[in-house]
């Protein structure tokens, strides 16, 4: 029984191999959670143009919208991983699970491919607010028997926001908006005080001075908003928080084809053209191992895990 048992096993292990060496034969399918022209989408977009031209294969872009991204996650976890299928999603891939019952597990159940993209959030505030670093926004906050309403347009700017709270202890109310647009108009407006925001929502009105920035949230400045400080150089050492683009395969795909794929995506992320387009749109490109960002997503998930857990977030 145990010698016929390493026969299969052995047979297997060469099938797979074979495969592998004849990887890709057909197209391969970049499935995005989010409508064509956002920023997940474009990345997508970019690197399935090198991607295919590299493979010498078509790459066709899916669009398969909905549930904050659960529905392209269980279609891409559901199937074969041949390598063919690949997810692009953003920070929602480890954040959704977190806030939403889904019928995946995304440790389990996905394999991290490639880590594309950085995203700065910026803490943005009605021009009127009196306070012009995070120290004194959460002087504010706390010195106001209501506190400060926040603007949040997205599930990752709000936990951010959530995070924000978890670190200082300010008082604040988080207001969910539809979109970017809505909530870059409600701050402008003063119909909320402050928003936690992606860059490129509000970047032409923080350079029109039509929008107060108080910081980005990663460690080093932006360049769409080079004037606008980080959070340690406005105070707040201590509160960091990055967005971010990632690819995915079907967990169990061949480590050879993780690794070729790996290699052409990163390839693509490196291009001229893409790093330009990547950062008009507020990002910085990444290009690291599929190892690298296995652990980096895997930290993720637990990291906001734990901040849904503590900031009572209610699971839907």
């Amino acid at each position: 029984m145990a010698f016929r048992k390493l026969l299969f096993l052995a047979a297997l292990f060469s099938s797979v191999h074979a495969f592998a060496a004849d990887w890709p034969a057909k197209p391969l399918h970049f499935i995005v959670p989010y409508p064509p022209g956002g920023g997940t989408d474009v990345v997508a977009r970019l690197v399935a143009a090198k991607v295919g031209d590299s493979l010498k294969q078509p790459v066709v872009v899916e669009n398969r919208v909905g549930a904050n991204g659960a529905i392209a996650t269980d279609y891409v976890v559901k199937a074969p991983p041949d390598g063919y299928t690949v997810l692009f999603d953003a920070q929602s891939a480890a954040i959704t699970p977190a806030i939403s019952r889904v019928a995946y597990d995304p440790v389990k159940d996905l394999q991290p491919l490639a880590k594309l993209v950085t995203q700065a959030f910026v803490i943005a505030a009605t021009p009127s607010l009196p306070a012009k670093n995070l120290r004194e926004l959460v002087q504010v906050a706390n010195a106001r028997p209501q506190g400060l309403n926040a603007a949040a347009p997205g599930s990752a700017t709000y936990l951010a926001g959530e995070l924000f709270k978890l670190t200082t202890g300010a008082k604040m109310t988080f207001i969910p908006y539809k979109g970017g647009a809505p909530a870059t108009l409600a701050i402008m407006s003063g119909e909320t005080d402050i928003g936690f925001m992606d860059v490129p929502s509000v970047a032409t009105q923080i350079l029109a001075v039509r929008i107060k920035a108080l910081a980005v949230t990663t460690p080093r400045r932006v360049k769409l908003l080079p004037a606008v400080p980080t959070s340690a150089e406005a105070g707040m050492p201590e509160f960091a928080v990055e967005g971010w683009l990632g690819s995915f395969l079907p967990a169990h795909a061949a480590p050879e084809i993780v690794e070729r794929l790996n290699r052409e995506v990163n390839a693509a992320l490196g291009a001229p053209e893409v790093v330009a387009k990547v950062e008009q749109i507020g990002g910085e490109p990444v290009r690291e191992s599929a190892a690298q960002f296995t652990r980096y997503f895997h930290d993720e998930v637990a990291r906001w895990k734990d901040v849904v857990v503590r900031a009572k977030v209610k699971v839907e």
